[in-house]
């Protein structure tokens, strides 16, 4: 007898039991420090945003809205409700387009966990232990819900289905079940937003508060449940299987539940810019290694790469979230400016005359067959063809940073936290953040390093 599919309703009391589960001592250690990993990627990313003056204007409209000042915000002086913390943690998060991601779901789980977890874990006063439990069951959550779930055309996964991590990971800190686990999630659910992809390629920077609301709804989602509300039967279902998605597949969700963990296959980006740009740059970096070519001496660079990336072809990006959704202009910036770092992705940088013209000898092109490859894959060709005649041609398959495919060190994460938080605070500071932050499961106040991150 065939086996019965499995129901949307058994989907969620099966991932809401494996969530609330979920001890360190019971997880693998590699997936624990996968969640450290995620953690100090993450809060590098806020720091590195906190001082730009559009962050700094939202950390004090927060503050300002607070009753109740129990969280700090990362980067600053300035303390708000949990809730509105998380708004901000989230936002920051994304702004620079640096934070870690998960391919095989085509979203970023960790940002809304990340910031909902830190905002509550200060307010109640959770151990780093909770807190990290807290980070790996959301992030859990949220990938798999991703996995599962096909999104309307149109729409990113920032601002959607990720809430549901920061739901999970909010409960787990205020100590529910998993019968409150579950109907935090469900409420949480109809609090997502209509997340349209067409903000980050017209440079709309409304588009960095998606993850930063679906932080703040899951946290008020949390306290919602705390005050006696209840959602739907099945929230995941109703919403992205058939508002916000097209179709939900349960038995996608849960494929190797409990022996794959989805905070393990996740990703740490090297430049600051979409990820789809990144197989591109990783073929460009190997071409050019070592040699000096100047953009006046290059005749054309013709990229093919799978669909999602090859949409992301505007020539003349209206300013730095645009530039950063844009391959002419990350290859334009790395041939004009040799590098692709936070400066080559600025608003300043979407500006450069030089950088303009070179992008109009950039061609992108989807090729079918390269996009049928994913999302095991996200594969690129890169041709340069050069005045004198030569070409310089390289392929990538998966560009570096994946688990599986070059993954960046703790090293390299470590001095990806240092240079981004130096916008914000002390070298001192710095240190003694990073060493907590990588023994953050034997903090028994998470409170002890929370202080090292604000002025």
């Amino acid at each position: 007898m065939a086996e019965r599919p499995m129901e949307t309703a058994e989907c969620i009391d099966v991932l809401t039991a494996h969530a609330s589960s979920i001890a360190l001592e019971n997880v693998p250690p590699a997936v624990v420090h996968a969640g450290r990993r995620v953690l100090v990627d993450t809060l590098a990313v806020i720091l590195g945003a906190a001082q730009d003056p559009r962050v700094k204007a939202l950390s004090a409209r927060m503050a300002a809205a607070s009753t109740d000042g129990c969280s700090s915000l990362p980067g600053t002086d300035l303390r708000a409700d949990a809730s509105w913390a998380a708004l901000f943690n989230g936002t920051a998060g994304i702004w620079h387009e640096y934070d870690p991601g998960h391919r095989f779901s085509g979203g970023h789980p960790g940002v809304p966990c990340v910031a909902a977890a830190w905002a509550v874990a200060e307010r109640e006063g959770a151990s780093g232990k909770t807190l990290l439990e807290a980070i790996i069951a959301g992030y859990e959550v949220a990938a798999r819900v991703g996995l599962g779930t096909t999104l309307r055309p149109g729409m990113t996964a920032h601002g959607s289905w990720p809430v549901v991590g920061a739901a999970a990971a909010a409960g787990r800190l205020m100590g529910y079940n998993a019968g409150r686990l579950k109907t935090t999630i469900n409420v949480s659910t109809t609090l997502n937003l209509a997340t349209s992809s067409r903000a980050a390629l017209d440079g709309a920077t409304v588009r960095n508060v998606y993850a930063g609301f679906n932080a703040a709804a899951g946290v008020l989602a949390a306290d919602l449940v705390g005050d006696g509300m209840t959602g739907e039967r099945d929230g995941i279902a109703t919403v992205f299987g058939n508002l916000a998605g097209v179709y939900y597949d349960p038995e996608k969700a849960l494929e190797g539940l409990g022996a794959r963990w989805e905070i393990a296959r996740g990703y740490h980006r090297r430049y600051p810019c979409a990820r789809c740009l990144h197989p591109a740059l990783d073929a460009l970096n190997d071409l050019l290694d070592g040699r000096d070519v100047p953009p006046e001496e290059v005749r054309r660079v013709e990229v093919e790469t799978y669909g999602m990336a090859a949409a992301m072809s505007l020539r003349v990006p209206e300013n730095g979230l645009a530039a950063k959704h844009s391959l002419p202009h990350a290859v334009a910036a790395y041939l004009v400016r040799k590098r692709a770092d936070l400066e080559a992705f600025s608003d300043e940088a979407a500006r450069d005359p030089s950088i303009r013209e070179t992008a109009t000898r950039v061609v992108v092109r989807e090729d079918a067959t390269l996009t049928a490859r994913t999302p095991a894959e996200r594969p690129a060709r890169v041709a340069v063809f050069l005045k004198n005649g030569e070409v310089m041609r390289r392929s990538v398959s998966l560009p570096r940073g994946e688990f599986d495919a070059d993954p960046l060190g703790d090293d390299e994460l470590t001095e990806k936290f240092r240079i981004l938080a130096a916008a914000s605070l002390p070298e001192d500071r710095v240190s003694q953040a990073l060493e907590r932050l990588w023994r953050v499961d034997t903090l028994p106040d998470i409170r002890e390093l929370t202080a090292f991150l604000t002025k």
